[in-house]
């Protein structure tokens, strides 16, 4: 899959959401695979939230080298090939935005970010959620499942899931889920699907909301 052809700003900025979901925290150890540019790092321990940042990051931006964040250390190549065992049981957080949808081959995967882990250490995952009603509009009413740049649909995603199977996925992995949500619960901003969310007391969360969030703990 060719990365570096990805838009610009599919790469750079600070996940709120993701920071919202995992609650109020300070002084963390903390891990992202798939850093991007940092600024999601960068905020965490200009916030005080963390103590120690360290990102992963498949290829250096060669063309935007002024657009990295300054990190304690931001390590270039694929995570599932990177020699890392200098960091096991090292980490507080270890977070996975928008990762294991890329990944061929998942559970490896998940076991390695395992080994990296504090014995109290928690994992944060999003994946974009295949079962939104934007994909049935697609696929059953316009009868199209091109690919795009970005979002439930991109070029580069290896799997497709839905909250259940990612479920099963970090269960299989000896992770325990002690929290999930639908991204729309976090969406900050009017939106009618909120509204409908909300009024719903959430049992159309699924189908509203473009990614899932989960958080595991070994």
């Amino acid at each position: 899959m060719n990365y570096e052809n990805k838009q610009q700003g599919y790469y750079g900025n600070v996940r709120h959401d993701l920071i919202n979901f995992f609650g109020e925290v300070e002084g963390m150890k903390v891990l992202e695979i798939g850093a991007a540019y940092g600024e999601t790092l960068h905020y965490l321990k200009a916030h005080k939230k963390a103590s120690e940042v360290i990102g992963v990051e498949l290829f250096k931006d060669q063309k935007n080298l002024d657009k990295y964040k300054a990190l304690d250390t931001l390590i270039f190549g694929d995570v599932q090939n990177l020699d890392l065992t200098r960091y096991e049981g090292y980490f507080d957080v270890i977070i996975l935005a928008d990762v294991l949808e890329h990944v061929f081959e998942p559970l490896p995967l998940l076991n390695k970010i395992k080994s990296l882990l504090k014995d109290n250490g928690i994992i944060i995952v999003s994946i974009p959620n295949i079962r939104h009603y934007s994909s049935f509009v697609k696929i059953f009413l316009k009868g199209n499942f091109q690919y795009e740049d970005s979002g439930i649909f991109d070029y580069t995603h290896m799997r497709f899931y839905c909250k259940k199977d990612v479920e099963s996925l970090l269960s299989k992995s000896d992770f325990s889920i002690t929290k999930s949500e639908g991204s729309i619960r976090n969406y900050n901003g009017k939106s009618f699907a909120k509204l409908v969310n909300k009024a719903t007391f959430g049992i159309f969360e699924e189908f509203l909301s473009v990614q899932c969030f989960f958080m595991a703990k070994k």
